[in-house]
């Protein structure tokens, strides 16, 4: 917190920043004002909007403009889920340069997900290398396109839902973050 600032905070306010900053801080991004006025029980998004000026000119919080989750804490450095994207990239159809906005990758970092770290190489083959992390969303449903992350009593595979009929679902395979 901003020591002093806070000090200049209606009641209201107080309890919106204590919000703002328990879903910044512990689920990584801010929430939406439809989010806020939920909770809240502010009905108009413009009710919602003059708190977060008031936040915002107090120097408590800072904000983008056209983003839906552009909140962040001025006393923390930013913790963002988001990517430029840059280009697209092939081995066949050529390399584009052309930049397109942002890609935000808070899907992945939502509730319900979890991530393993690969203990080794043993998942070569399915591109995934020691120090790797696979994210998983915890579920024991799955559609027939999903590979899912299953265990064979201790080890661990990732495979088409047709190969792992008595297997222990771990959930569904949905990404991998490699960190150089």
């Amino acid at each position: 917190m901003v020591p002093g600032k806070t000090k200049m905070l209606t009641p209201r306010q107080q309890e919106i920043y204590d919000f703002l900053h328990d879903k910044i801080m512990n689920r990584g991004y801010g929430p939406t004002v439809r989010e806020i006025g939920a909770h809240f029980g502010i009905r108009s998004p413009n009710g919602v909007m003059c708190h977060l000026k008031a936040l915002e000119k107090k120097g408590l919080i800072t904000r983008e403009s056209h983003m839906s989750r552009a909140i962040q804490l001025a006393d923390h450095p930013e913790r963002s889920t988001q990517l430029k994207q840059v280009g697209e990239i092939s081995a066949t159809k050529g390399t584009s340069f052309k930049e397109s906005g942002h890609i935000d990758f808070s899907s992945l970092m939502a509730k319900g997900h979890v991530c393993y770290r690969a203990k080794d190489d043993s998942l070569a083959s399915q591109k995934i290398t020691k120090g790797d992390y696979i994210v998983v969303r915890e579920q024991q449903s799955y559609r027939d396109t999903d590979m899912v992350v299953a265990l064979d009593g201790k080890k661990a595979s990732i495979k088409k839902h047709k190969q792992v009929a008595k297997l222990d679902i771990l959930g569904v395979f949905t990404g991998i973050i490699r960190k150089a």
